[in-house]
C-alpha cells in the first residue's frame, strides 16, 4: 500500500468541526506512507485544532487565507486546485456544503474547491438535526450529480448530547476511499457497460405490489465506478437514488419494464451487469383500481412467473455477469445459475446476514467466474465491492 500513496499531493481542507482533530490522523498516516499533504483551514476550523500541529506533521505551511501566497503562481488556490491528485474535506461543515452546491467562493476553501477538475471527496460532519435539514439534503444531493464522491456520516452519539446521524465516518473508510480514488484509471475507457439495479414491483392493484427488500445500492455504486474508470454507462432501475451526470439512467417498475429496456440496448455493450433482484413472479391479473379489504374476506393471488432476463440474454456475444442473493448452500446455486444462464461471471450475496446487504452501505460477496475462479471480499462499502467486482471484470473484457 505503501506505493498508493507515494509522490501523490493531496490536499486536505479542514472545516470547523468538534471532529477536526480526527483529520490529523489522516495527515499522519498519508505522509509516512509518501503523500505531499497541503492542507487548508477555515478560520472556524482553527478553534477546533492549531495551524502547528499540522504543519508539524505535514511539513508544509498552513494555507488558511487568499492573500498569504506560498505558491510559485502566488494564488494558492489555483496552485493547489491544478496540482494536486485528489482533494478532500474532512470535515465538511453544512455551511461548506452549502458554498460548494451553490458556487459561493468567499474563503480559501470555497475558492479552491470551485477552482479544481480533480477528484473530490467530502465527510460531512454535524449535528443529526442539521444533517437531516431538507436544505442540506438537497445540496448534497447537487454535489452528487455532479461527481462529488460523499462519504455519508455514521449514526451515534453526537457532540450535543443528541444520538444520531452526523457523526465524521470512520477514519478506516475515509483512508480506503482516498485510496481508491488514487488508484482509479481509465481502463474501461470506450466500453458500454449496461447495469441493472434495484428490486422490480409487480403490482396486484393501483396501489399495493409485490416486491423486496433491494434497495438498488449495489448496482448505482457499480455504476458510480464505471463511470469513474471511463465507461460509457446504462443504468436501468427501479430505484430513486440520485445518479452522477455522466451516466444515463432509465427507470423503470416492473421486471417486464426491465426485460424490455435491457433487450433494446443489449447488442450494443460490451458487458451487462445484472445486479437488479428482477421479481420471480407475478400477479397474474392486476386490478386495475384499488382492492377494497371490506369487499373481500380471503384474497387469493394466482402468480405467474416473469421472463427471466439472464436466460433471454444468454446467446448475446457480450460479457455478462449475474448476481445471486442466497441464504444458504451458496456455492453449489452460485454455480449452477452460472453455466445455466451462460454467465461470465456470478456475484453471490449472502442475505442471511442482515447486517450487510440491501439499505446498509456495506455488502460482502463472493466471486466465481467461469474459469472457476473464486475470490470472496471482506465486509466493505459497497464502492469498495464494486472496484472489486470491476478489477475481475477487467480481466475478461478486452
Amino acid at each position: 500500500m505503501m506505493d498508493v500513496f507515494k509522490n501523490k499531493k493531496i490536499a486536505l481542507c479542514v472545516c470547523g468541526s468538534i471532529s477536526a482533530y480526527k483529520s490529523v490522523d489522516l495527515a499522519s498516516k498519508w505522509v509516512q506512507q509518501g503523500a505531499d499533504v497541503k492542507v487548508l483551514m477555515t478560520k472556524s476550523a482553527q478553534k477546533f485544532i492549531g495551524k502547528a500541529t499540522f504543519e508539524g506533521i505535514t511539513h508544509n505551511k498552513v494555507i488558511d487565507d487568499l492573500w498569504n501566497n506560498e505558491s510559485d503562481l502566488n494564488i494558492d488556490h489555483l496552485d493547489i486546485a491544478k496540482n494536486s491528485d485528489l482533494i478532500i474535506v474532512s470535515p465538511i461543515t453544512a455551511n461548506m456544503i452549502s458554498k460548494l452546491a451553490q458556487g459561493i467562493s468567499d474563503d480559501i476553501i470555497s475558492t479552491t474547491l470551485l477552482a479544481t477538475e480533480k477528484p473530490l471527496i467530502i465527510a460531512p460532519a454535524m449535528d443529526g438535526n442539521m444533517y437531516d435539514h431538507f436544505g442540506v439534503k438537497n445540496n448534497i444531493e447537487i454535489l452528487k450529480k455532479n461527481g462529488v464522491i460523499i462519504l455519508e456520516p455514521e449514526s451515534g452519539y453526537l457532540a450535543s448530547g443528541l444520538i444520531g446521524k452526523g457523526r465524521l465516518r470512520n477514519l478506516e473508510e475515509i483512508n480506503n476511499e482516498v485510496k481508491r480514488v488514487l488508484t482509479l484509471t481509465d481502463d474501461f475507457k470506450g466500453k458500454n457497460i449496461l447495469i441493472s439495479a434495484g428490486g422490480t414491483r409487480e403490482p396486484i392493484d393501483a396501489v399495493r405490489f409485490i416486491g423486496n427488500r433491494s434497495s438498488g445500492k449495489m448496482g448505482h455504486s457499480l455504476a458510480e465506478i464505471c463511470l469513474q474508470r471511463g465507461a460509457n454507462v446504462t443504468l436501468v432501475t427501479t430505484s430513486d437514488l440520485s445518479v452522477p451526470m455522466g451516466i444515463k439512467k432509465i427507470s423503470v417498475s416492473t421486471a417486464e419494464e426491465m426485460k424490455s429496456e435491457i433487450i433494446r440496448r443489449i447488442d450494443s455493450v460490451d458487458c451487462i451487469i445484472m445486479a437488479a433482484a428482477v421479481a420471480d413472479f407475478k400477479p397474474e391479473i392486476t386490478n386495475e383500481g384499488k382492492l377494497k379489504k371490506d369487499d373481500i374476506e380471503k384474497l387469493k393471488l394466482n402468480l405467474v412467473k416473469n421472463d427471466d432476463i439472464l436466460n433471454l440474454i444468454k446467446d448475446y456475444k457480450c460479457i455478462k455477469i449475474g448476481f445471486a442473493a442466497e441464504t444458504n448452500n451458496h456455492d453449489e446455486y452460485g454455480v449452477k445459475k452460472l453455466n445455466s444462464k451462460c454467465l461470465d461471471m456470478i456475484v453471490i450475496n449472502d442475505v442471511s446476514n442482515n447486517q450487510i446487504g440491501f439499505e446498509s452501505e456495506y455488502n460482502q460477496v463472493k466471486i466465481i467466474t467461469k474459469k472457476g475462479d473464486i475470490f470472496k471480499t471482506d465486509i466493505e462499502n459497497k464502492k469498495i465491492i464494486a472496484s472489486n467486482i470491476l478489477d475481475k471484470l477487467k480481466t475478461l473484457i478486452k
